[in-house]
């Protein structure tokens, strides 16, 4: 069996609080449009997932994406997101949507942790999306994990965070959606600043992600018999090379990386 080592503490345990961030409301939307947020999204944010902050802040297309935010959702228009993929897509648009507003509009700062005491940015500030005031918390564990149960969406939605996995430089799209998901996870895990194979003292060091989380992770592999542990979710994605190996070594130690909540800025 796997043996993990150094766990940390959970970063989403937080104090409640209330703190309104509100856009302005605009006539209802005949058709949801990504094509805003796809065009900021390539401007400002590098193949890095690097963001650019200041220019964030006066961007036309990030407010005409919120103001469609603050009218339409999955539940005021099913029409619209006629299925899982169509719903899925929206929500982590929206999620990372709110994440640059909140962040831009407290900009500059060194951290999220700065917007809010105790990651309160996460809990405290709320958005509008749907006609409903949503903190960032609410989209993605009672909305997100709740109803879609799809563990690649930690690698799509962007906390703001250098250790958080890069933020893609386009929009989630339905129909691209599968392969987006992919392609994240997939960077993710095969970037060392998110999984490190020490082959010489057999210790393979994850993201916080896969400790904060491992529920999602194990019980995506149980259902489908894939596996039982984070490891084994891990896997999936890695090379041939490192997937035989950590098959070959059952006996290896599972250390997680500490967090940096610096800014994902250029």
């Amino acid at each position: 069996m796997w043996r993990m080592l150094n766990k940390s503490t959970p970063a989403h345990a937080w104090i409640i609080g209330l703190v309104f961030v509100g856009f302005a409301s605009q006539s209802e939307a005949d058709s949801f449009d990504y094509a805003p947020l796809n065009r900021v999204l390539g401007r400002v944010v590098n193949t890095q997932g690097g963001v650019d902050y200041e220019a964030v802040k006066t961007d036309t297309d990030l407010q005409a994406f919120v103001d469609q935010l603050a009218q339409i959702s999955p539940d005021t228009h099913p029409a619209l997101f006629s299925t899982p993929a169509d719903s899925l897509a929206f929500w982590i648009n929206a999620y990372n949507a709110c994440v640059l507003t909140g962040v831009s509009k407290a900009y500059p700062v060194s951290s999220v942790t700065e917007i809010a005491p105790l990651f309160g940015f996460f809990k405290k500030y709320r958005f509008v999306v749907g006609g409903r005031r949503v903190t960032l918390d609410h989209i993605e564990h009672e909305i997100i994990r709740k109803q879609f149960a799809d563990p690649r969406i930690h690698a799509a939605i962007n906390c703001a965070a250098v250790s958080c996995p890069r933020l893609l430089n386009e929009a989630f799209t339905p129909g691209k959606l599968d392969d987006q998901l992919n392609l994240v996870m997939r960077d993710m895990i095969r970037n060392p600043m998110h999984v490190q194979i020490n082959r010489e003292t057999k210790v393979v060091s994850l993201s916080a992600i896969f400790d904060w989380f491992a529920p999602d992770f194990t019980s995506y592999v149980q259902a489908r018999e894939a596996g039982e542990t984070v490891l084994d979710y891990v896997s999936l994605f890695l090379s041939k090379d490192d997937t035989l190996y950590l098959q070959n070594h059952p006996d290896l130690q599972i250390v997680f990386l500490d967090y940096d909540w610096s800014l994902n800025s250029q």
